[in-house]
């Protein structure tokens, strides 16, 4: 019989802050028992670290310049095919459950269902001249944070594992692939009360000082983050985002229960990733929108019976690595063209590394007109913004970004080989086109999505 798949997206969550990715503070038992059961993935990268972008890219297989998706207004075209479209053709119900940041159209993309989450929320405008949001609201950092005794995202988690509790209590009788997304960790950085205060005196570690490389000193600028921010409140954002993921450990631990309780577990493949990373303060930047891994790396545990139980896997892989994986899994004979390479045998074989071992992430830019790509090949991560510096870092010797080796003559060679990749298929002005011709049409909606909610309200 096929697996059914389980795939759990949280959102906003650095691997940096889990158990088993090597944090001794924060309390993750569940997902720490999760990769201890499984496979777990050290160089695991999104494709675009912004919510949208991400979760398309994820979903289709494809990079953001192929499917012209860059920020959060923009909509996923119909056309493209998604992987829970395609696992329909072998005979999964396939099924989504909570956030997955769908807000055009009938937020399905391929989904047969949708048990709950996803909705109400408004088309965010994207203004002249600018390819993201910024400013301090609503993902403050030095107010709206800290204890709460509910939350909009912790109840919308709470929600999204009661309806996929009961799913999976009365599971459908074929094959099924069950999306479960979570809101948290996200900003705003509030944890419910038991939560946060499971971090009482946890020790705050400042990184205001750190060291960035240009051009993130415009993002800092725009993000507001140039302005004082008292120590005491921005240990109390990090405390109440490791708050948020204790919450969604516990909430993934009621998930694994029902799939034992249902007699699903000898059948099912179990995922745990999310979108994309935060940045909490290092480099002195917070939320994500960049390259540097805090923001791009992302946790990737697969569990499952048959899989090398406990494996670490160091070969670089990404979100786009999903689609062939599942196809695999499902036994599918379809063969779209993906941007991805199939991990599965990474996970029930003794291989060590893919024929690829390479990863490719993209950005529309901190400055309009300058998108930027990353390319992290073995140990190297090349960051390139257009018309801007080259960022060089060697990981294996300098995990904290400190060193750019860009202009070092003994990298001349990697840095050329590395940048003549990472220019391939990368055309600047039909991307700064295509988005500017977004961008206006979206902003017609996103004034509709507001005037909708504001009679909702009424």
């Amino acid at each position: 019989m096929k697996k059914n798949i389980i795939m759990i997206m949280s959102d906003q969550h650095s691997p940096s802050v889990l158990g088993c990715y090597g944090n001794k503070e924060v309390k993750t038992p569940n997902i720490d028992k999760l990769a201890e059961n499984g496979v777990m993935f050290e160089n695991a990268y999104c494709n675009n670290p912004v919510c949208v972008p991400s979760r398309m890219s994820m979903l289709t297989g494809l990079h953001s310049s192929k499917i012209n998706v860059w920020c959060n207004a923009d909509c996923l075209s119909p056309h493209f095919a998604t992987w829970p479209l395609l696992l329909r053709l072998s005979d999964y119900e396939t099924v989504i459950c909570g956030r997955n940041h769908m807000i055009w159209g009938d937020r399905l993309n391929g989904f047969s269902k949708r048990l709950c989450g996803d909705e109400s929320e408004s088309i965010p405008l994207i203004s002249a001249g600018k390819t993201q949001q910024g400013g301090k609201s609503p993902q403050a950092i030095d107010s709206h944070l800290g204890s709460v005794e509910k939350s909009v995202h912790s109840n919308h988690d709470i929600n999204v594992t009661n309806h996929a509790l009961e799913y999976l209590k009365n599971p459908p009788g074929k094959p099924f692939a069950l999306y479960v997304g979570f809101y948290q960790p996200h900003a705003p950085f509030v944890a419910l009360k038991e939560y946060y205060d499971m971090y009482a005196g946890m020790p705050y570690r400042s990184y205001r000082n750190e060291k960035f490389e240009e051009p993130h000193d415009k993002m800092i600028k725009k993000l507001q983050l140039d302005r004082e921010i008292p120590d005491e409140k921005l240990a109390s954002a990090v405390r109440a985002y490791y708050g948020m993921v204790s919450h969604i450990d516990n909430l993934i631990g009621k998930i694994i229960s029902q799939v034992e309780s249902s007699g699903l577990l000898d059948n099912t493949v179990i995922i745990y990733t999310s979108d994309h990373g935060d940045m909490l303060g290092r480099h002195r930047l917070w939320h994500k929108m960049c390259f540097y891994e805090d923001s791009v790396r992302v946790p990737l545990i697969f569990s499952f019976e048959g899989c090398k139980r406990g494996k670490t896997v160091d070969s670089n892989v990404s979100l786009l690595d999903l689609f062939p994986t599942f196809l695999e899994i499902a036994e599918s004979e379809e063969k779209p063209e993906l941007d991805g390479q199939s991990i599965l045998p990474l996970l029930n074989m003794d291989a060590k590394s893919l024929p690829k071992n390479s990863v490719i992430a993209e950005s529309i830019g901190i400055e309009l007109g300058r998108p930027g790509r990353m390319l992290k090949k073995d140990n190297f991560k090349l960051i390139y913004y257009h018309n801007e510096k080259p960022i060089l870092f060697d990981l294996s010797k300098d995990p904290d970004e400190h060193e750019n080796l860009a202009e070092s003559p003994a990298h001349k060679d990697i840095l050329g080989e590395m940048m003549a990749e990472i220019m391939q298929s990368w055309d600047v002005n039909k991307i700064n086109k295509t988005f500017e011709e977004c961008r206006k049409h979206s902003c017609y909606h996103s004034a509709v999505s507001r005037l909708s909610a504001a009679e909702k309200k009424s």
